[in-house]
């Protein structure tokens, strides 16, 4: 596959979006505020309401490989982390499809699990602008 073209680009944004979608219905529960993320990362990503809706219907068949870039692969994990909190509420089933991806996309469980504690521990405020970075730096080489 080549991670330059346009139609991987295409490709990254569904299996996003995708992510995101399993991500919501990891806990049986498609929340208001859950639908609210969805519509910001379809903005953020720049895709139509028609291809979120056909992602919804099987949000499985939008697999692909992880992207070489570790940039992207982050973006991928921010994303699945944002939703994740975008309820107020992680739930068990959450949490472990957020470390079985992020494991996939090539990260740690140990830094995995440190991002998933900012999300906790900010479900109800803003999270402070360098708090996961200063996470994220001690799993740097």
């Amino acid at each position: 596959m080549d991670f330059g073209s346009l139609g991987h680009e295409l490709a990254l944004k569904q299996y996003i979006i995708s992510l995101i979608v399993q991500e919501a219905q990891a806990d049986q529960h498609f929340s208001v505020l859950e639908k609210k993320y969805l519509a910001f990362a379809t903005k953020t990503l720049g895709l139509s309401a028609t291809e979120v809706a056909a992602i919804r219907l099987n949000p499985a068949a939008y697999e692909i490989a992880p992207p070489p870039n570790e940039q992207a692969r982050m973006n991928v994990l921010y994303f699945l982390l944002f939703m994740m909190r975008a309820d107020k509420s992680i739930s068990t089933q959450e949490e472990i499809l957020c470390h079985h991806i992020g494991f996939r996309l090539g990260f740690r469980r140990e830094m995995i699990s440190d991002l998933i504690n900012v999300m906790r521990d900010c479900l109800d405020k803003e999270i402070p602008p360098n708090a996961m970075v200063e996470r994220i730096k001690a799993y740097l080489n």
